[in-house]
């Protein structure tokens, strides 16, 4: 009987525990960068870049500048 009392709230204990990992995992996930902030982050990055620097980035990345070359 008492095995059974320990195995019991042992597993309460983890279930317990698991659900509240759980919890703070998808209250973190939540929390992350959205797809706009990264956005936002690249062009500030991009505006930090010297004109030169930021030519070849620009140019780099536009279909139409790599068909004119």
């Amino acid at each position: 009987m008492i095995a059974m009392s320990f195995i019991t709230s042992f597993f309460t204990f983890m279930a317990v525990v698991s659900g509240g990992t759980l919890l703070v995992l998808v209250y973190l996930d939540n929390r992350k960068s959205r797809i706009d902030d990264g956005i936002a982050q690249f062009r500030r990055h991009i505006d930090a870049l010297s004109p030169e620097a930021r030519r070849n980035s620009v140019h780099h990345n536009n279909s139409d500048d790599r068909w004119s070359r």
